[in-house]
């Protein structure tokens, strides 16, 4: 308890903020009550560190926020509209500001990947247990029957959906791999024996999702991965002619429904991604509204014509944040996730987890956003968010 005592203002705000990284994807509402205590204690007694000239990404991340909050103005709900930005953008800017001034120094990054790669692995045990052992309520959960008769299950864990726990797999996947790679280099080879281990058996559970837009995120990063880094990656992407011709089960028939297009997560796809369009012509300024979408569908949609189905997003990172606070909106974005990216692979003193890590996670959300919006998780964003802020802090160290 002395020990307690003794933690300054800053300390707590540390520690606050390394639970907030195991919590966020394992105990959802635990991480956000921790950023929540952090960012009242660093209001309340540290104001004084967040003062000085800020980087153009930073006003560029206030810019985003600024405008997402104005798009509140077009909702058909805007009381709903503004509760869910405040729930949503206010812990995005609350994590990227103090993940940008606390996470500063070398040993604090250091212990920042470290927990959340191990914390990639508590996930995929849950997720693991959740395969095995899941309810049989749930057990045709997120499949197509019909068209892919043999698959029983897809993992999802403490994510709640194949697709969402793809998404953060890439991102822990993305961290671990150039941590393996800068460890192996150093040749501390019992810590590379566990990292590889740990690193196959997250890749084994993102297999398991059946989230064919995440495997083919996966290819395009290790691919990222093999020209920036290491190129001998690159030869393992012949995997994935192998599994294709050579293996005959669920994994090499949902690779070749990519080609076919015929399956019901397909067709609707293409439905949402048309009548998303339809919003974006009509509302081309500021969209329809911060969370919105599932509300505004409806009078778009000409897909499904039952009203008890909810849409909540449009399937598509680039048409979702365009429909629901405008073209410009996504630009910033863009601009932020891209930017952030580049400007810390220029810190060439960093490691090549911590200059690289935001170049492939960017990735990593880009090419899997063209299929899906991850990004609606708020479990998601967070981790997202999260990184661009310990991007910014090795940007402005």
């Amino acid at each position: 308890m002395d020990a307690l005592r003794r933690l300054s203002v800053e300390q707590w705000i540390v520690y606050l903020l390394y639970g907030a990284t195991v919590c966020i994807p394992l105990v959802p509402i635990g991480g956000n009550i921790l950023v929540i205590v952090a960012g009242v204690l660093a209001l309340l007694f540290d104001r004084q560190r967040f003062s000085g000239t800020l980087h153009w990404l930073q006003w560029a991340v206030l810019g985003f926020i600024l405008w997402t909050g104005i798009s509140i103005v077009n909702s058909v709900n805007v009381q709903w509209s503004a509760m869910s930005w405040f729930y949503h953008i206010g812990m995005y800017g609350c994590i990227y500001w103090l993940m940008t001034y606390y996470i500063d120094n070398e040993l604090r990054q250091k212990t920042f990947l470290s927990l959340f790669c191990i914390t990639g692995v508590l996930v995929c045990l849950g997720a693991g247990y959740q395969y095995f052992y899941m309810t049989p309520e749930h057990i045709h959960e997120w499949v197509d029957n019909v068209h892919f008769p043999g698959l029983m299950r897809r993992m999802y864990g403490t994510l709640q959906n194949p697709n969402l726990l793809g998404e953060y797999l890439l991102f822990v996947l993305s961290i671990g791999g150039l941590g393996t790679i800068q460890v192996l280099k150093v040749k501390d080879w019992k810590r590379c024996v566990i990292m590889m281990l740990a690193l196959i058996f997250m890749l084994l559970c993102l297999v398991l999702t059946y989230s064919r837009g995440m495997w083919l995120s996966l290819a395009v990063v290790v691919f990222v991965a093999g020209l920036c880094v290491e190129k001998r990656l690159l030869y393992t992407l012949l995997a994935v002619p192998l599994v294709l011709f050579l293996y005959h089960g669920e994994v090499s028939s949902r690779l070749w429904s990519l080609f076919s297009g015929q399956d019901t997560s397909v067709m609707l796809r293409w439905a949402l991604w048309d009548s998303t369009m339809y919003m974006i012509e009509d509302f081309p300024i500021f969209g329809i509204g911060w969370d919105a979408f599932w509300m505004t569908y409806p009078a778009y949609n000409y897909f499904i014509q039952d009203p008890t189905v909810i849409i909540y997003h449009a399937h598509n990172l680039y048409l979702q944040i365009a429909a629901e606070t405008g073209p410009i909106s996504l630009c910033m974005f863009l601009a932020i996730l891209i930017g952030h990216s580049r400007n810390v692979q220029k810190q060439r003193a960093l490691g090549v987890a911590m200059r690289y890590g935001m170049t492939l996670i960017t990735v990593a959300v880009l090419v899997s956003g063209l299929f899906d919006h991850a990004l609606y998780s708020q479990q998601v964003s967070l981790v997202l968010w999260q990184f661009l802020g310990f991007a910014m802090s090795a940007i402005r160290k």
